[in-house]
């Protein structure tokens, strides 16, 4: 054998990079020439894609949970993932703490504040008669929150996908996402052109999934440093907030401190108990426990009409809000089923579905209504007291604005922004680092590339908050995570027919041997 064929390939020379990384640097040229144009692609290219694949996939979550949930209840649920003889290598609570943070991430900081809110203020079109900013429109508001942040939005994310992966781990195949095309396509399609192709795109639609929180998060922290005498919400704070980020990820990808990511889970859940207990003590603690109640049933009895009806009359804000969340984490499916796999072996197949598609869900509605809820408590007591600033600071002024009118709020809004940048560095670092292992096929892969993805992450959330300001740079962020999501949509609609016939073919094999 010649010393090529024993040495790897340099990380610049493989094809998956040149996939993932050219259509980034691109959008990044181009932006740089002709923002313009940019912004045009970005606006109208989601307005095609979620006209083109909006009601797919409405369609596909709905089913993907059912078969999730199927599998979790049947003799699959058995299964364990790795393998019969694997142990977990987490306690439950410190599995759970790293699904939370790194699968919510910072978006759920973000929006747990601004899109109760929102609907709150001008209720969905699916509950038609409700008076906007009334007591009527919270449980509306906190159940159409629940249907984009609840169990079909978590199972997307990490059920079948995590399990197809898991499976075929164990029969030898490498945890990247050309694996997801194993039992549909020849061998040699899925190590050619193909499985490139599969592995490049995944990793463009993680990164975009990832560009989006950072700039949400980024327009927050400027809007909260534009509250000090000294300091102004701008365009440049906006880009010296994204460039301190930036770096504080890229320092931790490069530095390959895998181990901080379980610490910064536990961190982030306990300092989010805190807050929450908090919330509960010193905010409106009896009307957040009653309206969790109250929304979650209104969520439970809605939720056929929410997921799937999808009418002329109701398109545009099924495409801006729902068709944008399912886009969203339909991008980020592969890398995080990915992750997902790796820190579950040891589970059996029931438990990550109850983690992952009910637990996880059931906290993030928790947290939702914490926040929101307080919101909107504040605002039926004293109207315009968050109404105002989110009319004049957008979504981003939501979480400051709860926060200032509570007892302590310097401690309130200290915690909330120490949660903000945990989450992200939390999140940016794990994509970073898990867009180099697909790229290099590497366990361990070279510090530049984990440094160059870092930086693309940080140059694209430029770019998008430059195309508009505020709510515009919003409508660019989501535009962009939409039209990523496009290619890996056919790799994680396979799953929904391979993960229960591996499952199944597994399970079967297993209880042969056994006998």
């Amino acid at each position: 054998m010649s010393d090529s064929a024993k040495t790897p390939r340099h990380w610049i020379r493989e094809s998956p990079l040149w996939v993932g990384a050219g259509p980034l640097l691109i959008f990044l040229l181009v932006a740089a020439v002709d923002l313009t144009l940019a912004e045009t692609f970005t606006s109208e290219g989601k307005a095609f894609v979620s006209s083109l694949l909006g009601g797919v996939w409405l369609w596909m979550v709905v089913v993907l949970f059912l078969i999730a949930m199927g599998m979790a209840i049947s003799p699959l649920g058995s299964l364990r993932l790795g393998g019969p003889e694997a142990k977990p290598s987490l306690k439950f609570f410190d599995w759970c703490a790293v699904l939370i943070c790194t699968l919510l991430a910072g978006g759920g900081v973000f929006w747990s504040a601004a899109e109760p809110l929102t609907h709150f203020q001008s209720p969905a079109p699916h509950f038609q008669g409700i008076e906007g900013s009334s007591a009527a429109a919270v449980d509306p508001a906190l159940a159409v929150s629940f249907l984009h942040w609840g169990f079909l939005a978590w199972a997307l994310v990490a059920t079948t996908v995590t399990i197809t992966f898991s499976i075929l781990e164990r029969r030898g195949e490498p945890l990247r996402p050309r694996t997801l095309l194993v039992p549909l396509l020849p061998k040699a399609m899925v190590e050619g052109p193909i499985g490139a192709l599969a592995d490049g795109l995944s990793v463009v639609a993680a990164i975009a999934g990832t560009v989006g929180p950072l700039g949400f998060l980024s327009l927050q922290l400027s809007n909260a440093a534009g509250k000090l005498p000294w300091l102004r919400d701008t365009a440049g704070m906006q880009s010296l907030v994204v460039l301190l980020l930036t770096a504080v990820f890229a320092t931790s990808t490069v530095s390959g401190i895998q181990k901080g990511i379980k610490w910064l889970s536990e961190l982030n859940v306990w300092l989010t108990l805190a807050m929450a207990s908090g919330l509960l003590l010193l905010g409106p603690g009896l009307f957040l426990i009653q309206h969790f109640v109250s929304g979650f049933a209104t969520y439970l009895t809605h939720l056929p009409q929410m997921a799937l009806n999808r009418t002329s009359a109701n398109e545009g804000w099924v495409n801006g809000w729902t068709v944008f969340y399912w886009g969203w984490f339909l991008g980020y499916a592969p890398l995080m089923g990915l992750f997902t796999a790796g820190v579950s072996r040891g589970r059996t197949i029931r438990e990550l579905v109850l983690a992952v598609a009910i637990l996880c869900p059931l906290v993030t509605n928790i947290w939702f209504t914490l926040l929101g809820g307080t919101g909107m408590a504040l605002e039926l007591d004293t109207a315009g007291a968050i109404s105002g600033p989110l009319a004049a600071e957008g979504h981003a002024g939501a979480l400051l604005a709860i926060l200032q009118q509570l007892p302590i709020s310097g401690v309130f809004i200290l915690v909330g922004l120490v949660l903000v940048v945990l989450f992200m560095c939390t999140s940016a670092d794990s994509m970073s680092y898990a867009a180099a292992m697909v790229v290099s096929g590497r366990q361990e892969p070279p510090a530049a590339l984990r440094l160059f993805w870092a930086l693309i992450i940080g140059s694209l959330t430029l770019v998008l908050l430059r195309i508009g300001s505020g709510a515009d740079s919003i409508d660019a962020l989501q535009a962009f995570i939409v039209i990523a999501a496009v290619p890996v949509t056919p790799l994680v609609l396979a799953t929904l027919w391979s993960a229960p016939r591996l499952a199944w073919k597994e399970l079967s094999r297993i209880n042969t041997q056994s006998q």
